[in-house]
């Protein structure tokens, strides 16, 4: 059906995930092939629009493979500000020997850097600002069959950006830095996917498990959004089936919905109960697969397969009684675990997937059983590689920023949303991490809070939403101390004088829980409302 080579269907664990009656109805076609990139800086509305009708009158345009990023991390010059800004520029073409009847044709970028524009055959067909979520475009109606379709994309990059959680600190206006460098360009993946025109939406399936947890049986929910792109009323049915790692059924639940015309509807949770599950670990790391498919007379129209791994989290912080362990599963864990900035000289947010799982393989080869992202959302393959490996996740959010605007609220909850959607269904996460070195105020503080707990059932109760180092409205400020090796625990009349490997005054009877390469909690008793601290990196 199309002149591209390599079929690839992301997020598939199961075999026959996206097939239905014998033929694929969820087509994902990988795009980092073959793209063309130049950076012109010129800004006015009139020039854009001409050279987007004929990108070919600009000479200098590179061939290069996304991802891709014109930032190739300056920023190690140890300048005030290293890091390039401006207007970097992308092209492609899209070959469709035919244009199906009644198939949805997207776009799916993964990471743009900051701020995204798309056409396709001149028609502007959306945009997104941000860089470190992901984004979906419906480009149906821009694309035609039997020609060259063009994709141009607009990757800006301007320095003092005010109006997003992540920027270039050297250019801020706000009072630090920003905790590492912001990408300029297509710096993740992007992929052409081709549906039917009723689907699931991108991220749309939501699955949990309540606290109720053991070794005999396990509680879970799950909900769907799907999208109706006809111009009629459509009846279907939702089928949910949870499989085990052997491809055996273990809970099925199934929905009959209306959908209008038109509609995006956000089903009701459904119950799957599970006996005698396999308790995901880093021990033992199991996944189940839950398939969601969606039927119209019969006729499967759209199926995917979200991971899943079913597990219950219980942190000292909030918890009553002195204990100040951590606890998987009903066990006492101890955590030790590093952080990371998404960066590599010469790339710098541009990883490729065996990157990814390079670094991802490091850490647990070098003994860490958590991670934590330093210090806004990295790629989606991380938290794909810790839930298969078993280890913790501290997904972070933002660092430090904060300015008192309408457009920046407004923008810093719609990534907020994102960031969760994207991550809720993962049994690694066990922390949200709103902003690290807090300086939003507190009542908008609890606001996100409120909204994170809309979108994860599970937030405030297994996943705490933190801040650090100060802020107020989470669930808990992670005390630290950066000034070297960090003390573990802060006491009661004080923070602890740990650094560069000396214990210093700690909580009577408390050793320090983690050293400069640590993020641990501790597996002795704490006294009552003295937490670990969890390590965070520079």
């Amino acid at each position: 059906m199309y002149r591209i080579s390599i079929l690839l269907c992301l997020w598939c664990c199961i075999p026959g995930m996206c097939f239905g009656q014998g033929k694929p109805v969820r087509e994902i076609i990988p795009l980092n092939a073959d793209w063309e990139t130049v950076v012109r800086e010129s800004q006015d509305t009139a020039g854009q629009a001409s050279f987007v009708a004929d990108s070919n009158k600009d000479a200098g345009w590179q061939r290069v493979t996304i991802p891709h990023n014109w930032d190739r991390y300056e920023g190690y010059r140890r300048m005030k500000h290293g890091n390039r800004h401006g207007t970097a520029w992308y092209r492609r073409m899209l070959s469709l020997d035919k244009k199906e009847k009644n198939k949805r044709y997207f776009l799916f970028f993964e990471g743009v850097g900051s701020y995204a524009t798309v056409w396709v055959n001149s028609r502007k067909v959306g945009e997104h600002g941000g860089g470190r979520t992901t984004f979906t475009l419906d480009i149906t109606d821009a694309v035609t069959a039997g020609t060259a379709n063009t994709i141009v994309v607009r990757a800006g990059h301007p320095s003092f950006i005010t109006d997003l959680p992540w920027v270039c600190g050297g250019c801020s206006g706000e009072w630090g830095f920003s905790e590492g460098s912001q990408p300029m360009g297509i710096f993740r993946p992007v992929t052409l996917v081709v549906t039917e025109d009723i689907r699931t939406e991108p991220f749309g399936i939501h699955i949990w498990n309540s606290d109720k947890v053991s070794e005999e049986k396990a509680l879970l929910w799950a909900t769907a959004e799907l999208h109706n792109y006809r111009t009629k009323r459509a009846s279907v049915e939702l089928e949910h089936k949870l499989r085990d790692s052997t491809g055996r059924v273990v809970a099925t639940a199934v929905q009959h919905i209306s959908l209008k015309k038109g509609e995006v509807l956000q089903t009701e949770k459904v119950k799957l109960n599970v006996e005698q599950p396999h308790l995901w670990s880093p021990e033992n790391p199991s996944l189940y697969g839950l398939s969601s498919v969606i039927r119209e007379n019969g006729k499967v129209v759209d199926s995917t397969v979200t991971p899943y791994g079913i597990r219950w989290v219980s942190w000292p912080a909030g918890r009553a009684g002195n204990d100040g362990r951590f606890y998987l599963n009903g066990n006492p864990l101890f955590i030790n675990g590093t952080c990371e900035y998404e960066h590599l000289m010469g790339k710098s947010h541009a990883f490729t997937a065996t990157q990814v799982e390079a670094r991802v393989d490091q850490i647990k080869a070098a003994g860490f059983n958590a991670f934590r992202e330093a210090h806004q959302p990295h790629n989606l393959r991380y938290q794909e590689h810790l839930d298969r490996e078993g280890l913790l996740f501290w997904s972070q959010f933002s660092a430090h920023i904060w300015y008192d605007t309408p457009e920046f609220r407004e923008n810093f909850k719609t990534l907020l949303k994102e960031w969760i959607r994207e991550r809720r269904n993962s049994p690694s996460v066990v922390l949200w991490g709103l902003q690290n070195e807090s300086v939003i105020p507190e009542a908008f503080a609890r606001e996100c809070t409120e909204l994170i707990r809309q979108l994860d059932p599970t937030a405030s109760s297994q996943r705490l939403v933190t801040t650090c180092n100060g802020g107020e409205g989470t669930d808990w400020n992670v005390v630290q101390n950066w000034s070297g090796t960090y003390g573990a625990i802060r006491s009661v009349t004080g923070p602890s004088s740990a650094r560069n490997g000396s214990t210093g005054s700690m909580a009577p009877g408390v050793p320090p829980a983690c050293t400069e390469r640590d993020l641990s909690a501790r597996k002795a008793p704490i006294p009552k409302n003295v937490f670990p601290s969890l390590w965070r990196s520079r």
